[in-house]
């Protein structure tokens, strides 16, 4: 244990902006595997042919955990069913046996100067001993030594990182270049073929329609769906306030009036009697929670929904099938809710729902799986397809005839006059802002198509071929070109330098743990939850 650690209290550079407020917030841990002692293997799992106890591995798992904490901060709690601690896990046992093969080490002052740094382990800016056993002790739930030697382990990993990734550099030329696919901007008129102009142009026949739905079956799949029946429990609505807004005059010394700084009687009579009707309807919402809970607890007796709803002059309804993808709207539940309805068993019942305007007992009735349905449900559905992929053809040949049309239309006179050629041509055109990479357009969205078409445009060559997007097909012209601002570039250049190093190193890093991923062989004999 480092004592040493614990008497000391000097204030160092803070690294990390996590307050102790917010780590206090995480509360307990928990993994997402259980841990079975008593499996057939007997362990945890094998890394280049060894074995892994389950303490080694557990203690792994809750070294990988605090580092994220330490990592995300406030966010962990949000983000953690997103991470995969299990297999991080895993990866920290494979890294310390490189760790080991590289003979690293962390001495005692490289230990305890990094635990100083931790913004949460200080109290006016100074290492707090009190502080830091609290947390460990009630936030890690983890010993002062095997914090410590936890840390120790991530300190190593961090020097293995540094050898693998300290050749890599960034060239000066490759920083201006990303910088400048993030700065440029450019202009552009063009012309849009939609190809919905085009469906009246389009006869689909049976056979058509029979071999699409044949090669095209899961683009009909129906998401699953569900039925449910609910009562419902209405908040009483609240009466308009009988505050008015007061207003506030000024006077020409810029002070407020004593008219609208100093309450009335009058006023403060409005405000209690506010206050006692906002009382009175908390009172009457309650009164409304405590029947809704009331009637949950009749039907965990008898989940007979429609007779209890009878039995207490309920009014009982049904929603319809709805799917995830498709919820029923005018219900107004929430994304948690249906969420735990697809979760639930046929006839089972979820806890009073409270909404904004009451509560709602909710019975799942019926449950349709995912499926495919057969042609002759969905003829109509199919000869739409079938239509729009027609009409995308049509409108795909009509935009290659307008770029032919075009470009002769600008070759006959030197000024390449782009609109007056389209416009000469009976074609609409549309005009862009300037814009950067990945900025929304209108009427055009986000197109990755659209936009790499747009940038490749020059002097030279300013009329693209055409390019296909979500909506349709476009013939784009480049109308002005807007550089990067060489003395921004100059003031950010460093800062963009580190960005793209840091990427580079993690890349290099990444590559060389893939090696070793692929050299321990891992056999995990941990079970999921």
């Amino acid at each position: 244990m480092l004592k040493l650690l614990r008497k000391k209290g000097v204030m160092k550079k803070l690294i990390w902006a996590v307050a102790i407020v917010i780590i206090l917030s995480f509360g307990l841990f928990g993994t997402a595997y259980l841990l079975t002692d008593n499996n057939q293997q007997g362990y945890a799992g094998k890394i280049f042919g060894k074995k892994i106890a389950f303490d080694d591995y557990r203690k792994s798992f809750k070294s990988t955990e605090i580092q994220a904490i330490m990592r995300y901060g406030d966010n962990f709690k949000n983000i953690k069913q997103f991470l995969n601690l299990e297999s991080e896990a895993w990866d920290r046992l494979i890294l310390m046996r490189e760790v080991k093969k590289q003979k690293i080490k962390i001495s005692n002052e490289e230990l305890i100067k990094s635990i100083e740094q931790y913004a949460f382990f200080q109290r006016d800016d100074k290492f707090d001993t009190l502080l830091y056993n609290d947390i460990l002790k009630f936030v890690f739930r983890i010993k002062p030594r095997e914090f410590e030697e936890s840390l120790r382990d991530s300190l190593k990993i961090n020097k293995l990182f540094e050898q693998v990734s300290s050749g890599e550099t960034v060239a000066d030329e490759d920083i201006f270049e990303n910088y400048k696919k993030q700065n440029e901007k450019i202009q552009i008129s063009y012309v849009f073929v939609d190809p919905t102009q085009f469906q009246n142009e389009v006869t689909v026949t049976e056979e058509q329609k029979t071999k699409y739905y044949a090669d095209n079956k899961l683009e009909f799949l129906t998401p699953p769906a569900v039925n449910v029946d609910y009562v419902s429990f209405y908040f009483p609505e609240p009466e308009p306030s009988l505050l008015q807004d007061t207003e506030t005059t000024e006077t020409s010394d810029g002070e407020k009036s004593e008219e609208s700084s100093e309450k009335t009687e009058e006023t403060e009579k409005a405000e209690a009697e506010a206050k006692a009707k906002a009382d009175k309807i908390e009172e009457e919402k309650d009164t409304v929670r405590s029947t809704a809970y009331t009637i949950y607890q009749e039907l965990l007796l008898n989940p007979d929904l429609h007779e209890i709803s009878a039995k207490n002059n309920l009014k009982m309804q049904s929603s319809g099938f709805f799917s995830m993808e498709q919820p029923n709207l005018s219900l107004g539940w929430s994304y948690d809710l249906l969420k735990t309805l697809f979760d639930m068993d046929t006839n089972a019942i979820a806890e009073p729902y409270e909404s904004d305007n009451g509560l709602h007992i909710v019975k799942l009735t019926e449950k349709k799986e995912a499926y495919v349905p057969e042609f002759e449900e969905i003829k109509e559905d199919v000869r739409q397809a079938v239509a729009n992929k027609e009409a995308e053809t049509l409108a795909g040949t009509k935009a290659e005839t307008y770029l032919t049309a075009i470009q002769e239309e600008v070759n006959k006179t030197k000024l390449k006059d782009f609109p007056g050629a389209a416009k000469t041509l009976g074609l609409e055109i549309h005009q862009t802002p300037e814009f950067n990479r990945g900025q929304y357009l209108p009427k055009i969205g986000i197109s990755k198509e659209f936009q790499d078409a747009a940038f490749t445009l020059n002097e030279e060559a300013p009329i693209s071929e055409v390019v296909k997007t979500a909506n349709g097909y476009c013939i784009l012209h480049r109308d002005a070109y807007v550089p990067v601002d060489n003395d921004a570039y100059a003031k950010e250049k460093d800062a963009l330098s580190e960005k793209l190093l840091t990427e580079q190193k993690n890349k290099a890093f990444s590559q060389f743990l893939s090696t070793l991923r692929i050299a321990a062989k891992l056999e995990n004999n941990l079970v999921k939850e």
